[in-house]
């Protein structure tokens, strides 16, 4: 009863995560999404605090707003439903060790740290895929919060393989110029299209990621972020041909977050390079 309570509540954590980045996502270029009350889009009423509850208020009002009946977009429940999932992911695979009932002071305090960074890191990876699906652009200031963020876990990186490694290997300098590697196919593409194939925003990104995750994760994050997209396109092409054709434009942003959310949680070496480096 106790592990229910706990990840139900971990659960509605989660959701109220998702629906921040859904307000963030709404507001970006528009007004501050720090303050103000949330209101209907269509009709400006003012939401009470129980139609805002995460997830339990879309289900409870029907998708609709209480007032006009407008149809409240399934984007949001879905965003806040996913990022529920998410947290409880996270938790579970991720930070659970560092809580246990034998946990030392600092064990706890580095889980405390974490679990704050990887808040940030899902909140800044969502509100570009949700952005990126919303207007086809990826949003400025958060590719560049993500590559500070990935710089930073360089730093941390380099430091580490000085304690660890006598000198420089291969593999050190691949992950220095970790972003500019894993977005190199993506700056070629740019170039010689003259922006028109890719688009510059998930070129940052792509920096962003390469230095987050390092040469090796890197790499696999991009493979899989092009795989994703080419199943999924291929299915989108298939089950709505009416919507969707071969010149359809389809942002690529999205399978990129996906495909580096994956490798934050499974670190899939998916091409075999970790053989060859040392």
């Amino acid at each position: 009863m106790y592990n229910f309570l706990f990840y139900f509540l971990l659960f509605i954590f989660g959701g109220a995560i998702g629906s921040f980045i859904n307000v963030i996502v709404d507001r970006l270029y528009i007004k501050s999404f720090w303050g103000g009350r949330s209101v209907c889009q269509s009709c400006s009423k003012r939401l009470p605090w129980y139609e805002m509850i995460p997830i339990f208020s879309y289900l409870f009002l029907h998708g609709r707003c209480s007032k006009c009946k407008v149809k409240i977009g399934g984007k949001h429940f879905w965003m806040e439903v996913f990022t529920g999932i998410l947290a409880i992911l996270t938790y579970s695979l991720l930070l659970k060790d560092y809580f246990s009932i034998f946990s030392s002071f600092n064990s706890i305090l580095i889980g405390i740290l974490l679990s704050l960074f990887y808040i940030f890191l899902f909140v800044i990876l969502l509100v570009i895929l949700r952005y990126d699906l919303k207007h086809k652009i990826v949003p400025v200031q958060f590719s560049l919060l993500l590559i500070i963020t990935g710089l930073s876990f360089e730093v941390y990186r380099v430091v580490n393989y000085m304690s660890i490694y006598s000198g420089y290997t291969t593999l050190f300098w691949l992950d220095v110029f970790s972003g500019i590697l894993v977005a190199l196919p993506f700056i070629i593409i740019f170039l010689f299209s003259g922006g028109k194939a890719v688009g510059f925003g998930d070129i940052m990104l792509l920096i962003g990621v390469g230095y987050l995750t390092g040469f090796i994760f890197g790499v696999s994050t991009f493979l899989l972020s092009i795989w994703i997209g080419a199943v999924v396109s291929l299915l989108m092409l298939y089950l709505f041909p009416k919507k969707y054709n071969r010149k359809s434009e389809i942002p690529f942003a999205p399978f990129i977050v996906i495909a580096t959310i994956a490798m934050i949680f499974l670190e899939i070496d998916v091409v075999g390079i970790s053989m060859f480096l040392h």
